[in-house]
């Protein structure tokens, strides 16, 4: 199930993307929620279609092969990246390290959708750098998310617990236009539609909306 939350937008300022109708679209969630695979259906769905980019994150971490899509640096060569200005937006999660191309903000300027795996602890430095932000949410029930953490194979049962000991609240600061809600505890098929669906409206939305206004969304079922 998809749910849509509007919040009030702020001033766009000297932000990524201020004066252009391009949007940066964080998914968030807790590990486990399946945000990579709806991220991989998306980008497949939406890859004939103009106007969406969906950015490779650096990690200092090796990618799984058919698990993760994402370029991989040692901590060393990640932090002389950072400092050479590689990155619009960093942030360190479970002892890692994440960066996203200064390509984005070409992109977000050519008035294009950018989406891409964000952790919520970075939601503040995005609302900072980003003019116009939407937060995409993918939950999913608890034991699925053990579930399917377990299966990575990369982590042991309490490094699992660690892992999923997170605040499940989503602080959202001031300056994203709307947050969407989807729930990934069933079929990926329903999620993913939901997913392709929220993005192709975001794209619309921005194309037919001032930067520095708030996109009208349906209100979130009580």
């Amino acid at each position: 199930m998809a749910r849509d939350v509007e919040t009030d937008a702020g001033n766009g300022g000297n932000k990524l993307g201020a004066g252009s109708r391009g949007s940066f679209v964080a998914v968030v969630g807790p590990s486990g929620a399946g945000k990579d695979s709806l991220l991989a259906i998306a980008a497949a769905t939406l890859a004939p279609e103009t106007g969406f980019f969906f950015p490779r994150r650096v990690v200092t971490r090796t990618a799984l092969v058919d698990a993760e899509d994402h370029d991989s640096l040692t901590p060393a060569a990640f932090a002389a990246a950072e400092t050479a200005g590689a990155f619009c937006l960093t942030w360190a999660a479970h002892g890692l390290s994440y960066g996203l191309p200064t390509e984005i903000s070409k992109r977000l300027e050519a008035g294009e959708t950018v989406v891409a795996n964000v952790s919520r602890g970075a939601l503040c430095d995005a609302s900072k750098h980003f003019a116009r932000l939407h937060v995409i949410e993918i939950t999913a029930p608890r034991h699925l998310l053990v579930e399917r953490i377990a299966a990575r194979g990369r982590e042991t049962p309490e490094e699992i617990v660690r892992r999923l000991g997170r605040p499940a609240l989503l602080e959202v600061p001031l300056g994203v236009e709307a947050i969407h809600r989807i729930d990934n505890g069933g079929k990926i098929d329903a999620a993913a539609a939901a997913f392709v669906a929220i993005l192709r409206r975001i794209g619309d939305d921005a194309r037919a909306t001032p930067p520095g206004s708030a996109i009208a969304n349906s209100p979130a079922p009580r």
